[in-house]
């Protein structure tokens, strides 16, 4: 069964947030994120709490993606909506939906519009949600997260449902319950339907206090504990590793828990970004640049650039001795940033563009998308 992007369900006791920025790359992308979401509410996002991005865990039976270039991208995109044009059966419509993410992630746009406009998600019901009661979350739990990962069939039904976290003194036995009480409307793919993933997460605190922060000891101490009692939950290791770059970033289990978060959530930008400059300083190009291309070519980064996403680029395509593509790349990351971003950072920006310049000449500009 495809994984499909995330769909969840971000309320009840509190929300996800995203922490304040310092100088590790990584962070700043995430701090770019919050901005270009968010600019009108930006200090107050850097103030919030992070627990975590949400997102599907992985099936070990699902298929990578395809690599393509652009003139095989085109062509994969005509043969799929050619598919869809008739009366595909379900394998189809997952085998179409996969090759069409392909293609959108080798920068071919038309198959980046044709997701937008013809995919759907799965959604559940209007049914209002009965939350738990937070004052009986476990003694001495300040924070809980649950997440459950439900598997929806072409006609609507939940078939059942796997939980990824409940450190909420098992809270997920009520959502799950509640879910599976009325139909969802299926995910479908230009009118057709098929088998999903829905993902429903929730954050808990026992004041129910949005704002209220643990101390930094308790807060790393949490991160980690969260790992070791769900270490196949992709928000519970993206916190982690966002909690390290943010307080951390010279820990010796950085990277490796780097690597253990893309490995369960490839597709989370932030995440997909930090492992392809990884790759980037070790020379990893091509490895990096393939990384990156999701991330490169998803519906938000083409509606607002990010600049670490492209410099990130930028960086793969020049080590590949690929100077249109890495000044085209690094050009943007330089225009996208905002006027408010920090003077060293913008000028580290710069002086990278004119390193290309030096070592590339003045190579024709291409487009970094």
């Amino acid at each position: 069964m495809l994984i499909l992007s995330v769909l969840g369900l971000l309320s009840g006791c509190s929300h996800y947030g995203l922490p304040p920025p310092n100088a590790n790359h990584g962070h700043l992308t995430m701090a770019m994120d919050a901005y270009l979401r968010h600019k009108a509410s930006y200090p107050y996002l850097l103030d919030a709490e992070n627990f975590g991005v949400p997102v599907l865990r992985m099936a070990q039976t699902d298929a990578p993606s395809l690599e393509l270039d652009a003139a095989q991208a085109a062509l994969v995109h005509e043969e799929v909506v050619r598919t869809l044009k008739g009366k595909p059966t379900e394998g189809e419509v997952l085998r179409a939906l996969g090759d069409l993410r392909a293609a959108c992630d080798a920068g071919h746009e038309p198959a980046c519009t044709y997701l937008e406009e013809e995919f759907q998600e799965p959604k559940r019901s209007e049914h209002p949600l009965r939350y738990p009661d937070v004052k009986k979350l476990p003694g001495g739990v300040e924070f809980a997260v649950v997440i459950v990962q439900c598997h929806i069939s072409a006609d609507g039904r939940m078939r059942g449902c796997d939980v990824i976290e409940d450190g909420a003194g098992e809270f997920s036995r009520s959502f799950i319950e509640q879910l599976g009480a009325h139909p969802f409307q299926p995910a479908t793919l230009a009118g057709h339907r098929f088998a999903s993933e829905y993902l429903f997460a929730v954050t808990c605190s026992r004041g129910g206090n949005y704002k209220y922060k643990l101390p930094l000891e308790q807060k790393m101490g949490w991160a980690r504990l969260r790992v070791s009692r769900f270490p196949e939950s992709p928000a519970a290791w993206i916190n982690l590793a966002m909690q390290l770059a943010l307080h951390e970033p010279q820990a010796p289990e950085y990277p490796e828990v780097i690597e253990r978060a893309y490995a369960l959530a490839p597709r989370a930008r932030w995440v997909a970004t930090e492992h392809s400059w990884r790759q980037v300083q070790a020379g990893q190009y091509a490895a990096a640049l393939s990384a990156i291309r999701p991330a490169l070519h998803d519906s938000e980064q083409r509606e607002h650039p990010n600049p670490y996403v492209l410099e990130t680029a930028a960086a793969a395509h020049f080590g590949l001795y690929r100077c249109a593509e890495a000044l085209a790349a690094q050009r943007q990351a330089v225009d996208e940033l905002p006027s408010e971003w920090p003077s060293p950072e913008r000028e580290r920006f710069k002086h990278r563009l004119q390193e290309y310049e030096a070592t590339c000449g003045a190579a024709p500009a291409v487009s970094a998308r």
